[in-house]
């Protein structure tokens, strides 16, 4: 409210006025001090707040998303994150895979950023060679998309060539092999190990399957799917999914 505090000239709608009958995204959610937990907890619980400086109660119908990217039942077990703050977001929990856990987005991903930063720059590499997309899809990724996003805008300000091949990806360290005496501790980890040894099966089965019918068929698109019996809107699909072009032969 206007006056409230130095430098409030004006007043103004708060996040949960402008949510009212609409989606409030709170990213990074387990960052909130103790004491923005209870206030936040009060606000769901009820629907009812005040602003900052305000007497009177306002209310705010709004469906919530919060997103972290820490275990809050963990968090809960440390005390630094309210144990019925949990409770009351944890409604419908998606957990979004890391990005390590689905290898098989990584060349679409690549793909995406590399037309989007080209298309604000207006210059930069145009595709990525298939042995340089067979090396970050076996990279680690810790830093999950973002790592990746900043990977091709760093790419883009400092390649001149078309092509973005491995010898353009020498700075990004290995990624650790999987100890196979090693075992995982917990489900999830098993379930995790799986589905990337199936992604990462799969996609090399997919791209040799890809590459070998374009070239018996001379690169010639529309032969190499009726060759393999696909239909060419699918089989481009395949290509478009490896980054696989056809005057890359």
């Amino acid at each position: 409210m206007k006056g409230s505090f130095t430098g409030a000239v004006a007043s103004k709608p708060g996040l949960f006025d402008m949510a009212d009958r609409a989606t409030l995204f709170l990213d990074e959610v387990s960052s909130l001090s103790m004491e923005t937990q209870g206030k936040l907890l009060r606000v769901l619980e009820t629907g009812e707040f005040k602003p900052v400086g305000g007497v009177a109660t306002r209310r705010a119908d709004l469906r919530l998303i919060a997103a972290t990217n820490h275990d809050l039942a963990q968090l809960v077990t440390e005390r630094t994150f309210r144990e019925d703050l949990f409770y009351r977001l944890n409604v419908v929990p998606l957990r979004l895979p890391a990005l390590r856990e689905r290898p098989s987005d990584i060349p679409e991903l690549l793909a995406h950023f590399l037309a989007v930063h080209r298309r604000r720059d207006g210059r930069g590499p145009q595709r990525f060679a298939p042995d340089a997309i067979d090396r970050l899809v076996h990279y680690n990724w810790p830093g999950n998309v973002r790592e990746l996003r900043n990977l091709v805008e760093r790419l883009i300000v400092t390649i001149e060539d078309e092509t973005i091949a491995p010898a353009h990806l020498a700075g990004l360290p290995e990624a650790p092999a999987h100890d196979p005496d090693q075992a995982p501790r917990t489900n999830e980890e098993l379930k995790a190990l799986k589905r990337r040894v199936h992604e990462l099966s799969i996609g090399r089965i997919e791209r040799t399957f890809v590459l070998d019918a374009l070239r018996r068929n001379d690169w010639n698109i529309s032969r190499a799917a009726r060759d393999t019996g696909i239909l060419r809107p699918n089989f481009h699909a395949l290509m478009r999914k490896y980054n696989i072009r056809a005057e890359d032969a």
